[in-house]
């Protein structure tokens, strides 16, 4: 087994972000409330800014400590760039690294929801935190507070933190985030990294142009990025959150005339990672019809739709399996998506089935294979199904020739499920009789039956998305920048 630690790592707090959170990530202490992570660390010396707002540069004064560079200037290159006029935040809080990182302790909190199917399926957090606490990071709030974590950054690295953070205090002053957001429709998992991808390719973007016009001897937006996503570990959180960074930036340049024209994307945004990673216009290739109903009979497993991945999670998922070429292929065919949660008992664990539509069925089988080659790698075969670490098992179906459903958790889910059509309606039927490790089922069993629409960007389904209670703030502290956003429920990733 490839990773025998596989269970020990569900205590940590996963996503996947957006992200989320990786490996790369650290719980910030409750007052956080949101990251921007910075560019690496260089050695190489920078001017610090000279234009004639450098003689007001105490109009944005920093608490807690001192940067190098002045604050103020900074803001006015980005006004500049960005061709806005937006308020300056009054200062920046300078944090040290037990403030930043907060309590050294091992201690993570048991993953949930999509970050519990995450590392039942492979989707780990890095081990490592120790290498951060040298790395600049920053955070802007909703409400435009910054924060930046110096690390070991030269000169250039925090004066591209601050850029970087700069632009996230415009984009909230104007309210961009909330309505790219909103734009792009829902809170699943594939719509809250579709909507990150055009907040931070806009930072990263605008990085790029302001090492490019004012002379920093540092890496671009577009550089740092790039080599951050391609150094990140395959199949972890924070490459799946680290993807949104590349491809957003890559997105934004190729979809806009210049950073004085983003506001049409805030407007018009994509609708699914597969539009962003792919580079096509909103509106194009819209997810394929897929509609779910479970019914449960008798007092059994009970599912309920709960989030949808996208093309860009279920890269990093196969990426657990196969090798990177390969997983970026079998996932270029997505269609669409569902991942429904089960309980047996309401305080239980969850299991998950994961039903997923493919756009022609070459793509379907393609999809499969690494998901067969993902539990090969991380479990043994027994038949027709896996056992994974401890009591966790998986399998995958085929109900038609273009859909593909993967199931994982407890043994007794398994043996209860079955998986049918009823036209083009996928049904998860779960029946009490069926489960091999439980009670006889009551005489006159209930039914229970839950139906989830066509499922698109902007026509959220009924069911509850990702959360239905609020979460703690958390903030995200790895090479890369971060946002948040205006929900106080969003855990970052």
């Amino acid at each position: 087994m490839r990773r025998g630690r596989r269970l020990g790592v569900l205590a940590c707090t996963l996503l996947v972000l957006l992200a989320g959170c990786g490996a790369q990530e650290v719980d910030r202490p409750e007052t956080a409330t949101a990251t921007a992570e910075s560019p690496p660390t260089t050695e190489r010396p920078t001017s610090q800014p000279t234009d004639a707002a450098d003689t007001d540069s105490t109009r944005i004064r920093y608490r807690g400590g001192s940067l190098s560079v002045p604050a103020a200037p900074v803001f006015d290159r980005v006004e500049s760039l960005l061709d806005v006029t937006a308020s300056p935040p009054d200062q920046v809080a300078v944090e040290n690294a037990s403030t930043w990182f907060g309590p050294n302790t091992t201690d993570r909190r048991q993953p949930t929801g999509t970050g519990r199917f995450g590392a039942l399926v492979g989707v780990e957090l890095d081990d490592s935190d120790a290498d951060l606490r040298g790395t600049p990071n920053g955070a802007t709030s909703p409400f435009g507070g910054v924060s930046v974590y110096p690390g070991d950054g030269s000169p250039a690295a925090l004066e591209v933190v601050l850029a970087h953070e700069f632009v996230h205090v415009v984009q909230f002053q104007r309210n961009q985030v909330s309505a790219v957001r909103g734009n792009v429709g829902g809170t699943s998992t594939d719509a809250r990294w579709t909507a990150r991808s055009i907040v931070e390719g806009v930072a990263v973007w605008t990085e790029t142009r302001y090492v490019e016009t004012y002379g920093l001897e540092a890496p671009t937006g577009g550089e740092r990025t790039t080599t951050l996503y391609t150094e990140a570990t395959p199949g972890t959180p924070f490459r799946h959150g680290q993807a949104a960074y590349l491809f957003g930036y890559e997105y934004v340049r190729n979809q806009s005339t210049g950073l004085d024209a983003v506001d049409t994307l805030y407007e018009s945004p994509p609708t699914t990672s597969e539009q962003v990673l792919h580079g096509l216009d909103p509106g194009s290739e819209p997810p394929a019809t897929l509609s779910v109903r479970t019914i449960a009979e008798g007092a059994t497993w009970r599912g309920s739709a709960s989030d949808t991945l996208g093309e860009a999670y279920t890269r990093v998922v196969l990426e657990n399996g196969v090798a990177v070429p390969e997983a970026v292929d079998a996932a270029a065919g997505w269609g669409n998506d569902r991942l429904v949660t089960y309980r047996d008992d309401p305080t239980a664990n969850a299991s998950f089935v994961w039903v997923t539509r493919w756009d022609t069925a070459a793509d379907a089988t393609e999809f499969r294979d690494a998901m067969n080659a993902t539990f090969d790698a991380d479990g043994e075969r027994a038949g027709a199904r896996w056992r994974l670490e401890g009591d966790v098992r998986a399998a995958t179906d085929r109900p038609d020739d273009t859909t593909v459903v993967v199931t994982v958790g407890d043994a007794s889910l398994l043996d209860a499920l079955d998986v049918s059509l009823d036209r083009e309606t996928v049904v998860l039927r779960t029946n009490q009789s069926a489960a091999s490790a439980t009670a006889a089922p009551d005489a006159s069993p209930a039914v229970a039956t839950t139906t989830t629409g066509s499922l698109t960007a902007d026509t959220p389904a009924a069911d509850p998305v990702v959360a239905t209670t609020p979460r703690r703030q958390s903030a995200q502290t790895s090479p890369a920048p971060q946002t948040t956003t205006p929900e106080p429920s969003y855990v970052h990733v």
